[in-house]
């Protein structure tokens, strides 16, 4: 085991979370697909980074990795562990599933540690299933063998970021460096040791004055891609600003708009009438705090949101049909 070509960073070399300056994790509350009821994740943040970052200054919308770099400044040592039973006491609430962000790949915590932090989730019964990010290239056989040894029986379910199937978006625009065939190998793989894949979708990537139609009809064929392709489910991101990311310096210079909310609803709506796979919805916010994110105007933007929270939480569809009448409609697609 030890013999694979893993990545060789020493965890005492590792850093801790100031913890009254970063939150370490939250309750995300998700909708079961068959039951439609509200289940709780809870989404445990691992200052990883990510080794596509550090070599190429990372994706077109992406600054985590500088907060990465912030958390790992302080001296007193941790491990992945003690993050996940810190984190796990801070909640009362019963919960469902854990999902790792990792700010990267999971697959770049040491072989190691990240078989002892997965074997710690047996110690908690009611957690039924385990989501991790990671970039295509790193899925192996091996890997993922390797997981679901310590997992015991629960579910796993992997993520990673397609972001758009047509190749000069995915690799010019989100600067991703990921070409169709290393991500068909790592879904073949994952299909036939019966694992999960959600893939994340980026609706509007950054490119100068993109129309929302023009971002909806890329997303839809990437939905429709990933679905061809085996995936289980598909996540929309709707493209919020965070500092740090090519896509601030679009949208400080007034060059990119983020998505309206009418155009996030008429998305969904396409997207489910697929009748394909679970169409979920990232919600509009994350770490590090974006500075602006999808909207409509004053009236309607708490309808909206309202909607668009039940939807997270049920995964049903018929919210998303209530008519909400609003002038703004006329001239704020844009």
């Amino acid at each position: 085991m030890e013999k694979r070509n893993e990545n060789k960073e020493i965890m005492n070399n590792m850093k801790p979370v100031i913890t009254d300056k970063y939150e370490m994790s939250y309750i995300r509350k998700m909708g079961n697909p068959k039951t439609h009821k509200t289940e709780n994740e809870l989404v445990i943040i691992l200052p990883v980074g990510c080794y596509w970052a550090k070599k190429t200054d990372g994706c077109s919308y992406c600054g985590y990795q500088t907060l990465v770099d912030e958390m790992r400044t302080t001296t007193a040592p941790y491990t992945y562990v003690e993050i996940l039973q810190t984190e796990i006491k801070k909640y009362a609430e019963n919960i469902d599933r854990i999902s790792f962000f990792v700010g990267g790949s999971f697959f770049e915590i040491p072989y190691k540690e990240r078989c002892e932090l997965i074997s710690e989730l047996n110690n908690y019964q009611n957690i039924k299933e385990v989501c991790i990010e990671t970039r295509p290239e790193l899925v192996t056989k091996e890997s993922i063998k390797d997981i679901l040894d310590c997992l015991g029986n629960k579910k796993l379910q992997i993520a990673f970021g397609i972001e758009s199937s047509n190749e000069y978006i995915r690799n010019q625009i989100h600067k991703k460096g990921l070409d169709e065939n290393t991500y068909i190998k790592a879904m073949n793989i994952l299909q036939d040791l019966n694992v999960h894949v959600l893939i994340y979708v980026f609706v509007k990537p950054p490119i100068p004055y993109i129309t929302d139609d023009e971002a909806i009809d890329d997303a839809m064929k990437t939905i429709k891609d990933s679905f061809d392709k085996g995936a289980y489910a598909v996540e929309l991101e709707c493209g919020y600003i965070v500092e740090n990311s090519d896509m601030y310096n679009l949208y400080k210079n007034g060059r990119y708009k983020p998505l309206s909310f009418w155009s996030i609803q008429k998305l969904l709506k396409n997207a489910i009438a697929l009748n394909r796979g679970i169409v979920r919805l990232a919600y509009f916010s994350d770490t590090p705090k974006p500075i602006a994110g999808p909207s409509n105007c004053e009236k309607c933007n708490d309808k909206f949101i309202k909607m668009f929270d039940e939807y997270r939480e049920t995964l049903d569809p018929k919210v998303l049909f209530e008519e909400i009448q609003c002038e703004c409609k006329k001239y704020i697609i844009r």
